[in-house]
């Protein structure tokens, strides 16, 4: 999956303007009994490098001669720098000479034992190239950077009409309006309590009285300013179900043991955890299963036990408008934006590096880049056309609705 970095290195690495990279780290190596050890015996010499997703650090200073046994490897430890991922150890061959690294073996982990031939062949960098991706560089500063990043992502959005997505909002019994997160172009499908809820009109809601139903009859946006509201006809009959976790979850977990599974009216459905919505498939054995992380533009977040959890009763999908912005910091987060657009947002990114250095024609001539590639995306990402917007009469009419006559009108 493409990372925020990814976008951002793209650029650098063009205008040029690279960021500070990581030193090279410290290592300690030392030969230790291996059971099974498979390593030819000899000597060996050791340097170690540590990787991020940018680059290679300069390799740690030189090991003493390490000598290998029968049933003995050597033990590399080497505790990862910020940012970096892998540690890789390069060894010399077996009674090689000290300089003559040209073997590796890599980890994600310190302290590991290498117990096998390595694998894999190569030398150790002459510079360092793991790049701080949220640091300074010597033309833009990171905070410059990520702004054009936010800029490119929303100007890429509204240009193809927002991002598929799912969203929604705890109900409260009796109660027809609701503030959508974020803002939508399109709200195309809506469901309470399981049941698909049609688009409807404001002037055909009734407004007499407060009527509570479990199957409500029509939904449709009221306000759409610096908020978006949702009015549905009639009223939920239920407050959502609320109840809490009761283990620590990380930001990858799919799934988490909640105090009440009966809080929920849904087998399926969607829920809130803390400030992130995520789908779940299953509530079985106390805990909430199959879930999907991060969505309706919130982030996949590690949550402690105690957090709250609320159903969202009320659901849907469309096309979201709002992106979650990205400030120094987010490199290593997974760019939310479908796999095609990494490619394409550099181009503005590099536009306005052009447009600070006042070459200005170089700089029209990426933008023009820029959103005729997101046309030649769109064009190539259009599904069939089914969906209407929320707020049309999607229901069948009929025209002198007479017993036994008039003419039907398929909606």
């Amino acid at each position: 999956m493409p990372t925020v970095g990814d976008i951002l290195f793209a650029v650098r690495s063009k205008v040029p303007d690279m960021p500070p990279a990581l030193p090279a780290p410290s290592a300690t190596t030392t030969e230790v009994a291996s059971s099974g050890s498979t390593l030819p015996a000899g000597t060996y010499y050791v340097v170690v490098t540590q990787r991020n997703p940018w680059g290679e650090t300069l390799p740690s200073t030189e090991s003493d001669e390490i000598t290998v046994g029968s049933n003995q490897g050597i033990q590399i430890t080497s505790a990862l720098l910020p940012s970096a991922t892998t540690i890789r150890a390069y060894l010399t061959l077996a009674n090689g000479t000290a300089g003559s690294e040209i073997q590796y073996v890599e980890s994600s982990t310190s302290p590991f034992t290498i117990s096998a031939p390595p694998t894999g062949f190569g030398t150790p960098p002459t510079r360092s190239t793991a790049w701080l991706m949220d640091s300074d560089g010597a033309m833009f500063g990171a905070s410059t950077l990520y702004q054009w990043l936010n800029e490119a992502l929303n100007k890429f959005t509204r240009a193809v009409g927002g991002i598929m997505d799912y969203s929604g909002v705890p109900t409260v019994a009796g109660q027809p309006l609701y503030v959508a997160p974020g803002q939508w172009a399109e709200i195309t499908d809506v469901w309470y309590g399981g049941y698909w809820v049609k688009g409807g009109k404001r002037a055909e809601y009734f407004r007499r009285n407060t009527v509570q139903s479990s199957i409500l009859s029509s939904v449709t946006v009221s306000v759409f300013s610096d908020k978006q509201v949702l009015e549905v006809n009639y009223q939920p009959d239920r407050t959502s179900g609320v109840t809490a976790t009761t283990a620590n979850m990380s930001a990858t977990d799919t799934s988490v043991t909640i105090t009440n599974t009966g809080a929920f009216l849904l087998p399926f459905g969607f829920a809130q955890i803390g400030t992130e919505i995520v789908a779940y498939a299953s509530l079985n054995g106390g805990a909430m299963a199959g879930l999907i992380r991060g969505l309706g533009s919130t982030v996949a977040t590690a949550w402690p036990s105690g957090t709250t959890v609320t159903e969202l009763s009320l659901f849907w999908c469309g096309k979201r408008l709002t992106l979650l912005p990205y400030s120094p910091g987010d490199s290593l987060k997974n760019l939310a934006a479908p796999q095609g657009w990494v490619a394409i947002l550099p181009d503005y990114l590099l536009a306005q590096a052009k447009k600070a250095e006042l070459d200005l024609e170089a700089s029209e001539k990426l933008e023009k880049s820029f959103f005729e590639e997101i046309a030649k995306w769109e064009t190539a990402n259009k599904g069939v056309v089914t969906r209407v917007q929320v707020g049309g009469n999607t229901a069948t009419l009929s025209f002198n609705p007479v017993l036994g006559q008039g003419v039907i009108i398929p909606g």
